[in-house]
């Protein structure tokens, strides 16, 4: 009795596996999860089943001369990447944007920027292509510091000019959801130890491809935190109350603002899982979130555009 029991239960489970699989391989297009993949009436496919596309956003932009000029676009393009391929009942990757604004970083050879205005006239094109097709919630990931004012105007304009919802968030954001996840792996000094190609980004490098990391030429440089002020510091995780940034070279020597020869490849994995982590669960609740009803205030209604 018991045998059969066993028998039938497990026919059961197997059963019910079999269809979460083809839910999830229906859900991710034909089993295709990047969205430069599908065809056209693919992507109408993946509109109805309400995939979430993920557009990550980096530059390229000297960091030190142990990590190589792609780190930003690198770093937010496999977070997202990792996250849509693990994810696919969900997140659909897209072609990430490579460039983004880095001129105060063009006394270092290799840098390249792209004015402000035109940054985010483009990334509010690409994004209202996106919502123009039907989707209604998209994820966009960031990699470069510099790039979080613009696109957060970009990501303002789209949501108050569209009827989709765009959510907005850097890669090292999302790995302080959990307030003590820094305590398991960060050894440098706080902040400053990881403001820019310092412990965190180095050893994210090492993690993603080791060769092409010159751990020789690894060093640690304070940048704006050579002041020890009270009121200008940076982290890529804090920030002082005041703000002076400028011409990169005005602060560093080696293009490195942080303690890098603290990196591991080891902090790496788990720095990089933590952001993957965390990416699938904002998606989750993003998805499961209801878009906020707009209330117009006025008692007599406006007759003409919003401003700006």
């Amino acid at each position: 009795m018991a045998s059969t029991f066993a028998n039938v239960f497990f026919i059961i489970i197997l059963i019910y596996s079999k269809k979460l699989f083809k839910m999830e391989e229906k859900m991710s297009i034909n089993g295709k999860w990047k969205y430069e993949d599908l065809t056209w009436d693919e992507v109408n496919q993946a509109v109805e089943n309400k995939l979430i596309p993920v557009l990550p956003v980096g530059t390229i932009e000297q960091h030190g001369p142990h990590l190589p000029i792609k780190m930003d676009r690198w770093t937010a393009t496999e977070i997202s990447k990792e996250a849509c391929k693990r994810h696919p009942s969900r997140l659909l990757f897209m072609p990430e944007i490579p460039y983004g604004y880095t001129t105060h970083v063009m006394d270092f050879p290799g840098s390249v920027t792209i004015h402000h205005e035109t940054f985010i006239r483009y990334v509010v094109d690409v994004l209202k292509s996106v919502a123009y097709h039907g989707f209604k919630k998209i994820i966009v990931i960031n990699g470069h510091g510099s790039n979080m004012p613009p696109l957060d105007l970009a990501i303002r304009r789209v949501n108050m000019e569209t009827s989709s919802e765009v959510s907005l968030t850097a890669w090292w954001n999302l790995t302080v959801v959990n307030p003590d996840f820094m305590s398991k792996w960060r050894e440098s000094k706080y902040p400053g130890g990881c403001a820019h190609a310092g412990e965190a980004e180095t050893s994210l490098a090492l993690h993603l491809d080791e060769n092409i990391v010159n751990m020789e030429n690894a060093k640690s440089e304070k940048g704006l935190n050579k002041y020890n002020s009270s009121y200008q510091w940076i982290d890529l995780w804090a920030a002082g109350p005041v703000n002076t940034i400028s011409w990169t070279s005005t602060f560093t020597d080696s293009g490195i603002c942080g303690e890098a020869d603290k990196a591991t490849k080891e902090k790496g994995k788990l720095i990089f899982e933590e952001a993957v982590k965390n990416l699938i669960g904002w998606a989750d609740e993003f998805f499961a979130n209801p878009k906020p009803k707009r209330i117009d205030h006025h008692v007599v209604k406006p007759d003409f555009n919003v401003p700006g």
